[in-house]
């Protein structure tokens, strides 16, 4: 209960502070900017992801609601080389800097819930790192496909999992380190596998065990 109170003063806080709202492919951090403050994710879903020396995306982590970022330009003032994306129409709040770290200097019971954060995104990015690991395309993609389920996944009636956050077979690609023919084929083979079913750019696993079965 109490760290439910704190999530909640966190979020009073944010919301006495400036509401933004972004349209889908909207950029709202860039990596050649200084971040315009530390933003709490309200609604929508936002991609974090830094461009290779070759020009191509490189995902690194989708953040939903409940979010803060970016976490380490918050407490170090260090902005690494990642853009932040509207993957959707989204509503964030944000706060400065110095607001920010002054309202976590005077509630410290708070930190609790900002370190949860900072362990969770620590964690996905561990995953990320063990879904690279696989060998194969069709490995990593489905592996990337079932941690995002676990994230952001509600079953339905048929027994299934639908993955709500807005994914494109090019976030895919960009996070799995394939190329998007690849990845185009490896998804277009589990549809007709009946392992997966897509509409628009909702993705619905039909069997999670087969597909955590593909892993080894």
């Amino acid at each position: 209960m109490t760290q439910l109170k704190n999530r909640q003063l966190l979020e009073t806080f944010f919301r006495a502070h400036t509401r933004v709202d972004y349209k889908k492919g909207e950029t709202i951090v860039r990596p050649q900017d200084e971040p315009s403050g530390v933003f709490f994710l309200d609604s929508g879903f936002v991609k974090a992801y830094h461009i290779t020396k070759y020009g191509e995306e490189n995902l690194l982590l989708i953040r939903g609601a409940g979010n803060i970022f970016p976490l380490i330009w918050a407490f170090t003032g260090e902005h690494r080389e990642v853009s932040y994306e509207a993957m959707q129409k989204t509503v964030l709040w944000r706060a400065s800097r110095n607001d920010y770290l002054d309202f976590l200097k005077k509630n410290p019971e708070v930190m609790q819930v900002v370190h949860d954060m900072t362990v969770e995104a620590y964690r996905l990015n561990s995953e990320r790192v063990m879904t690279l690991s696989y060998r194969t395309a069709r490995e990593r993609i489905v592996s990337f496909l079932l941690n995002h389920a676990k994230r952001f996944g509600i079953e339905n009636a048929e027994g299934g999992v639908t993955i709500h956050a807005p994914l494109t077979q090019s976030d895919i690609a960009s996070s799995v380190n394939a190329t998007r023919e690849t990845t185009s084929r490896e998804i277009n083979s589990l549809k007709k596998k009946g392992l997966i079913h897509i509409e628009g750019h909702k993705i619905m696993l039909i069997d999670t065990k087969i597909l955590s079965d593909l892993l080894g």
